[in-house]
């Protein structure tokens, strides 16, 4: 109870300073984003620059120009594609060049290709062997994919169970087409899986957005689809 105080102070003291910071304190904005627990396993199985780049990028210390020009090491903020003010946020997610050439849709079909397989191999287990996984609506709305184990106990109907004859098709060009149902519209949803003997369908759409711009791109998200 001691050690559990102790931290709880702790980390309301790291909050009230880190607020306090405009620049190395923007993740004490990312009310949507999930928390991530690292263990010293994880770190030490992760490649030097990418858990440096992990690190740098949460607390906004990657050498953007925005952020050189702020070191005194260069004198032009700008982005050297579309001349905007280049910082880490825009980089990763908002310059309108970079969108253009599908730098950011790189990023997202890897993110979808990875998805798309794990559902792939999960389709058709209506009593898949413990670990598996299943689907679950987030409060969000997303799906989020978790581990379960077959004990009564933690027995918990997911959205794959009661049918063995689904489909998966993913927006990808590797992947087959979507259903005639979903391609009467001009819609192309990232993942679709479908039984046609019970004639579900389910829907999934990726969107990988800024950390701080989660709200919105869900936001999006739902008015496109809304229809």
């Amino acid at each position: 109870m001691v050690i559990d105080e102790v931290r709880q102070r702790e980390d309301v003291r790291r909050i009230q300073k880190a607020v306090q910071q405009p620049q190395q304190g923007q993740w004490t904005n990312w009310d949507s984003a999930m928390q991530r627990s690292l263990t010293w396993k994880d770190i030490w199985q992760m490649a030097p620059l990418r858990i440096s780049f992990l690190i740098r990028s949460v607390y906004d210390l990657l050498p953007s120009n925005a952020n050189l020009v702020r070191w005194g090491k260069n004198d032009d903020p700008t982005c050297p594609l579309c001349h905007g003010r280049q910082t880490t946020e825009h980089v990763l997610s908002s310059c309108k060049v970079a969108l253009s050439q599908g730098r950011y849709t790189w990023r997202h079909n890897r993110v979808l290709q990875e998805l798309a397989s794990v559902i792939s191999t999960a389709k058709g287990q209506s009593n898949p062997p413990s670990p598996s996984f299943t689907i679950f609506t987030t409060e969000c709305g997303a799906r989020k994919w978790c581990g379960r184990s077959n004990t009564a106990s933690n027995q918990r109907k997911g959205l794959l169970d009661g049918c063995d004859d689904w489909e998966v098709s993913a927006d990808l060009p590797e992947w087959d087409k979507h259903p005639k149902v979903i391609r009467r519209t001009t819609l192309r949803p990232d993942i679709v899986i479908y039984s046609p003997s019970t004639q579900q369908v389910s829907m999934v759409e990726l969107t990988v957005p800024y950390e701080s711009r989660m709200e919105q791109a869900h936001t999006y998200k739902k008015e496109n689809y809304l229809d």
